[in-house]
């Protein structure tokens, strides 16, 4: 009898495992369309504002470590791509792509010249923002939150016996709900 030992839980399976329930006996099912699909690019769009503004947002060794991550991950990749990602970066935020510039070996002048992607179009305030490239103010943030939880050394509760219980302290981490917890 087939399905006998539920610790096998993929079919085939010579070990007599759970077996798929059987399939509805009609070919088609759900609801009828009579439509056209089609794909279009958005009009406006605000590729760089949400990651220059989390970017601000993130505490300062979160800041080091993406920036340390995407160095090591940049530095295996060609010039022009190292060229067009630290000229994204600096879209976002101009000391975001002047860090991880630094860390490869690309300035701000190195892009400076580089256009838009051909698939891309600029809202006026990027374009603004492009003609100013690296050297815009901060992302204002006034108002805004990160919505993340990722504990750091002083958000982790440490029990006396040295264990820690991985639960955030409610010590003004923005995650830490009332009860201490995330």
């Amino acid at each position: 009898d087939s399905g006998e030992n539920p610790h096998v839980n993929y079919e085939p399976s010579y070990l007599d495992g759970l077996v798929e329930a059987p399939k509805p006996a009609h070919a088609e099912q759900g609801p009828v369309y009579n439509a056209r699909l089609t794909r279009a690019r958005i009009p406006l769009t605000n590729d760089y504002q949400q990651a220059g503004e989390r970017y601000q947002l993130q505490e300062d060794w979160e800041r080091e470590e993406l920036v340390a991550n995407l160095v090591d991950k940049l530095s295996g990749v060609s010039r022009p791509l190292q060229e067009r990602m630290v000229w994204h970066f600096l879209m976002a935020d101009s000391d975001y792509g002047r860090r991880i510039g630094e860390g490869i070996g690309v300035s701000v002048e190195d892009v400076k010249g580089l256009e838009p992607l051909p698939t891309q179009t600029l809202s006026e305030a990027e374009e603004a923002w492009r003609q100013n490239l690296g050297a815009n103010p901060p992302r204002d943030v006034a108002g805004l939150v990160m919505t993340h939880c990722v504990p750091n050394e002083r958000d982790i509760r440490v029990p006396q016996d040295g264990a820690g219980d991985g639960q955030a302290a409610g010590n003004g981490h923005p995650a830490a709900t009332e009860s201490g917890r995330v």
